[in-house]
Order: structure tokens, then sequence, then C-alpha cells
């Protein structure tokens, strides 16, 4: 009866898909599609979603109670070599007491063979895995097998989720272009969702027929979305829909799920996982203990503390709102997620008298939080939350290089949810520090054009970090030498003050190289050691907003000593370019006195980012500015 049941299903999906648009059925190919050689819509892409297709039911099973059951299916074209890449599939689902279960995977791909045949390759069952993530989560991966550049493959499989008060997001967009993407959703009227969609192209919802509750939402050519320089992640401005159960409504029963945020900190205090795991005692930390006897000050302990835990433990690179391994599990193997990592260091901020907090955040590759809309799944990993005065601590000890005073980047400017009974509240997670980067240095010019110099870099705020990973990845002597086309190279380099984050990163080097040259004529260059390298910003259009992290200032000066056997042809101009609202200035100064010839170059970013709409603006302006780092002293040999 079972299969009889679950047969009829699937002919009436089948069935009221083919009504809404034609799609071939599965195991099917139409041979144009085989033959083709680019996306019309998006030219260039290195694969193509011919269709995607999502069709959900939430139903009554018996003694199983309400559940959500729903069949997937998609069909890519690889258009380039690059584009096989997506036949090697993941899927993650929520197995904890087998709450989800993925079935029915199946997957085909075709082919034309010398001849013009098609080919067809089934994917074999044993190819498909399923393998633990966590305690909670678990992921099928699989491999579509014979696809390469012009392959046309496909895959489908079966969701269920045994509850009623979960509809999965639906994706219209992804990094490559869509061709048609289509979610059919049929849902009892007495469960109510709150749509939250993000949306740029038209949306067509349509009806399957009279006295169908099931609706179609439909997107048709939808442009791949592509990483953009300065953005802060795609995962904002992919088009969407998300869904949250707000209420249900029945002659017989009545509940509204629309929860709050208070709501959300109190269930969470109260979660085995979350609240009741930061309570758990560690061992083993009377070294720290010994520490903290001879200090008073409430930022040295806090400093000493998140130094403690920072040099300690090791993050397996993984998020999650929840305890993963459990905090003495964690803390004794020194190895845990973010999240472990982040309460181990509530713990022992608490016993060492401070008043810290679990704070909920969202990475910006994650995206941003809507606090219009309490929804937990906002939120992807916790960091530290401490109060002292009218200054908070944002901490996040995963993070190696990432000082405790510093908001950790990659949540500056965004929500955070402050978990706490007494005092939980959304807090703007804002800074005053920058990004700030200072270079002086002389250099002398031979007779024959040779360059040898030495430059002292100060770094400070989140340069700071960015100089001081490279330096302990050993790479940081490389980054010298990266100056867009420059001649130079760091011939040593000293490193002062690296263990006190509450200092400049002195960088101190000898370099030497040599002059470009054409006939007669040298080119010297000033704005070494920038490390600004190309104009990011030369793409037509732009979706995503401009992010720099953080305010940003670059400084260069310093002096050229000049033989005699050459004289200055021509000298840039003493400049100023200021963006209209003045959040963007750049100055340079140019004076030759004698052989001697000094310069001053500020670039002043006093704004972390700009609306996509801005762009026209930025890209005029950054087209200018680059203009005038790209000019040279033009020198002439006598």
């Amino acid at each position: 009866m079972k299969r009889y049941t679950l047969l009829l299903v699937l002919l009436f999906f089948s069935f009221f898909l083919q009504s809404q648009d034609k799609l071939p059925s599965f195991g099917k190919v139409d041979k144009a599609d085989l033959e083709m050689k680019d996306c019309d819509f998006d030219p260039g892409a290195a694969a193509l979603v011919l269709f995607d297709v999502g069709e959900l039911e939430i139903k009554y099973v018996g003694s199983s109670g309400w559940q959500s059951e729903a069949f997937y299916r998609i069909r890519i074209k690889v258009l380039k070599s690059s584009g096989t890449e997506k036949a090697q599939v993941k899927l993650r689902y929520y197995s904890k007491e087998r709450l989800e279960e993925i079935t029915n995977v199946k997957g085909i791909s075709f082919n034309l063979d010398e001849n013009g045949n098609i080919v067809e390759t089934e994917m074999e069952n044993k190819a498909v895995f399923d393998k633990p993530i966590n305690k909670e989560r678990s992921e099928i991966s699989f491999a579509i097998p014979n696809v390469k550049a012009g392959t046309v493959f496909e895959y489908k499989y079966r969701y269920v989720r045994k509850s009623f008060s979960y509809i999965p997001s639906w994706y219209f967009q992804t990094e490559v272009p869509v061709k048609y993407s289509a979610y059919y959703l049929n849902i009892p009227e007495f469960f109510q969702f709150t749509v939250q969609s993000t949306l740029r192209q038209k949306l067509e919802d349509q009806n399957k027929r009279s006295g169908d509750a099931g609706k179609w939402y439909i997107m048709r050519n939808i442009p791949g979305l592509k990483e953009e320089p300065y953005s802060a992640g795609i995962t904002d401005y992919v088009q969407r829909l998300q869904f949250k159960l707000s209420r249900i409504v029945s002659p017989t029963y009545n509940e509204d799920f629309q929860t709050t945020w208070p709501r959300i900190t109190e269930q969470l205090l109260q979660d085995e996982d979350f609240g009741l795991a930061i309570k758990k005692n560690l061992r083993g930390t009377s070294d720290l203990d010994a520490k903290l006897l001879t200090i008073t000050s409430k930022k040295e302990r806090i400093r000493t503390v998140y130094q403690y835990v920072q040099m300690n433990m090791q993050w397996d690179e993984s998020y999650g709102i929840y305890s993963d391994k459990g905090i003495k599990d964690a803390w004794d193997k020194k190895n845990g997620s973010v999240t472990d990592i982040n309460f181990i260091l509530i713990r022992l901020l608490r016993d060492a008298g401070m008043s810290a907090k679990p704070l909920l955040v969202s990475t910006k590759e994650h995206g941003s939080v809507n606090t219009f809309y309490p929804f937990l799944n906002q939120f992807n990993c916790v960091m530290a939350y401490v109060e002292d005065g009218e200054y908070a601590y944002v901490m996040n000890a995963a993070d190696k290089y990432n000082p405790f005073h510093l908001v950790p980047y990659d949540i500056l400017y965004t929500y955070g949810l402050v978990v706490d009974k007494a005092n939980g509240t959304l807090v703007k997670l804002d800074s005053d520090d920058k990004f700030e980067n200072s270079v002086f240095f002389s250099c002398g010019v031979a007779e024959d054009g040779k360059l040898s110099g030495q430059a002292t870099a100060n770094s400070s705020g989140y340069a700071r970090n960015i100089r001081l990973h490279k330096l302990k990845n050993g790479k940081l002597k490389e980054f010298f030498d990266e100056n867009n086309g420059i001649n130079i190279k760091a011939d040593s380099l000293t490193v002062n003050n690296e263990n006190d984050e509450l200092l400049p990163l002195e960088q101190k080097l000898e370099f030497s190289g040599s002059m470009q040259s054409s006939g007669d004529y040298y080119f010297l260059p000033y704005n070494m050691f920038t490390n600004l390298g190309k104009n990011p910003f030369i793409d037509e259009k732009r979706v995503t907003d401009i992010d720099f992290n953080y305010p940003r200032k670059y400084m260069v000066s310093g002096s050229w000593f000049l033989p005699d056997n050459f004289t200055v042809s021509e000298l840039p101009k003493n400049t100023k370019m200021i963006l209209p609202d003045t959040s963007i200035i750049l100055s340079r100064v140019m004076q030759l006195d004698g052989r001697i010839l000094s310069f001053r170059l500020t670039i002043d970013f006093r704004a972390s980012g700009y609306a996509a709409e801005s762009y026209p603006y930025i890209k005029e302006f950054f087209r200018q500015l680059y203009m005038i780092l790209d000019e040279r002293i033009v020198l002439k040999k006598k």
C-alpha cells in the first residue's frame, strides 16, 4: 500500500508540473541541449542550470502525524571544464532523531559520442554516501559519472521532514545561470507561513488549477550571481523565498507561532547545548588562575583570559550556534567549533569574575540579520560579549590573529543578539577602529638606474591583523615584493611589536630594484608598499554592495636621492581629490630640493562601504584614483 501511495504522489507531481511547463522526463534529453555551446542570457558561464524544480506538500500521514514531503530535480548543462565541479553534489540534512531524511537519490549523465549519438551513464546506488557531520546533521554526497565539458546531467531525490512547521527556503539563483526555476507548495490552509523574499526579477506565482490550494513560484533566465571585489558575500543578494510558520488556525485549534527575540533568548538559555552547556566546569586551568591572581584591571583580566583560550584552542573550521562536542570534551581535546571555543571563553571569563554573555552573530559570508524577523537560523555562530562601562568587548577566540579589543571584521557593522535573561537585546556591532598602514622610505638612485633603500611600515588596527597573519604564515616578505609592476624586492625584513597587540606592528626592510626605462627616460614610482594592487572596480555593473570591512587609511612618504647624471623631466603635480560626500580623500604632495625629491601620498577611505546604487560614482572615482597612482616621476639620463 505504501508503494502504491508513493507512486500516486509521483504521478500527481509529474502530471501537474508538466501542465505548468513542459519539461522532459527524467532520463530523457533534448539533443539541442547537448549541442549547446553557451548561455544566451549570461554568456561565458561555466555551466547552466537548465531547470531546478521542487515540489513540497504538507500532509497528514496516519500515526506519523503531519509531515512535509518534497521531491527535487535539477538538470545542468556543463559549458566549460570548470563547470564539471557542479557534478560533485553534497546535500545536508538534520538527522538528529531522524527528523529529516533524504532518499531515492538518482543521477544520470548524457554525452554525444563521435557519431553524434546520445550516450547515457546512470549513477550506481553505491556511489551515494551518507555520513554524519556532527551530532545534529548528516550529509548525502555523490558524484555524477562521466561528466565533462558538453555533458548534460541531472539528479533527483526525495526529502521528508517529520514536522509541519518548516518549509525549506527556495533559491532561484546560484553562481551559475538558471534557465528555469520552479517551486511548488501545497500547504493546508490552516498552516500560515510568513514569506520573506529577496527578488530583483519578475516572479510568476500560479495556481495549478481551480480547487487546488497549491501554488507554483516560477522564475526564468536568472543570470549567475558572481563574487565581486570588496563584497561581503553573495548570500544577501541571492534571489530566494524563505518561510517561517506564523500561526495555525483551524475550527478546533488556534496557536500563534510568531516568536520574539526575548522568547528565543529564554529558550536558548534552557537548551542543553547552549545555555546549560556554558555552565559546565572546566578542569586544568590552574595556570590561568595563577596569572589572574596578580591582575586587578578588568581590561587586563579580559585580555589575559582571551589570549589563554586563543593560545590553547584550535578551531576545527566549523560553525553552528550550538555546542557540538560539549565544552568539557572540546577543552580536553583542545579543539572545537567556533561556538565551542567561545563557550569556553565565556565560561573562563565568568570564572574570572566577568559578566560574559553569549552573542549570536551572523558572519558576512552567511548573510545579514533582519532585525524585524526573529528567526534563529539567521545566525551561524556565537561569540563572547562583555560590557565594561560604555565599552563592549566582542570576542572570537577561534581567530588566532584578532586581538581582544577589536570587533571581528567578519561581523563588523552587523547586528548580534546578546543572550541574557535580564538584558537580552539586539546590538549594532560598530567600532571606531580602522585599518591603517603608514610607510616611510628613503631610496638612493644609482647612475645605472638601480634602486636601493630602507623602509619602515607601521600597521595598526585591522591592518595589523592582516600583516601578522602573513608573518605567521611566512608570507610577509613576499607581500612587500608585490608592488603591481614595480621592480622592487625586499632583501631583509625585521618585525617588532609582534607580541603586543596594542602597539602597531613595525616592519623594517632593506630593499633593492630598478626603474623601468625607455631610451634615455627612466620612470620612478612613488606608491611603493601600498599593496593597493590594480583597480578592483572595472566591471560595467554591480549587484552587491561595496564592503571595505572597515575604514582604511594609507600613507606613504619618502625621499629619493638622485645622482648627477639624471635630471627630472616630469614631476607629477601636487593634487587633491575628494569624493563629493568627503568619504574618500586623496592627497599627493611632491617637492624637489636640489638632488632630493620628497613626497607624501595619503588615501583616506572614511566610509566602510557603499550601496550598489553608488557604484557608477565609485567606479569613476577609482578610475581617476588609479590614474594618479599609476603616474611616474620621469627622469632623463644626461
